[in-house]
């Protein structure tokens, strides 16, 4: 096979994907929701990490930190949830 076949087939399938939405159960998280809405629906995550990243705010960027909340999901991949200041801004499956 073409060797650029193969590298577009990893960049596809080996990239997180992200999402807007989730399911826990009945009950749907969206990004811009709260952290406690968030543990309402959902429960405490299996785990939390703390990463770093730059924003850009106000057409400046600034170093912030972020908390990755892990869920694991019965028969699916995990769904990583980041929370700054109280507020989901963004969730990806792992």
């Amino acid at each position: 096979m073409n060797k650029w076949f193969l590298l577009g087939l990893c960049v596809l399938f080996c990239r997180t994907a992200d999402a807007s939405s989730f399911r826990c159960g009945r009950k749907l998280v969206k990004v811009g929701e709260s952290s406690n809405a968030l543990v309402r629906k959902c429960g405490a995550p299996a785990r939390k990490y703390s990463a770093r990243e730059k924003v850009s705010e106000h057409g400046r960027q600034r170093d912030t930190t972020v908390s990755n909340w892990v869920y694991k999901r019965s028969g699916k991949k995990d769904m990583i949830v980041s929370v700054r200041g109280g507020t989901v801004v963004r969730m990806q499956v792992d």
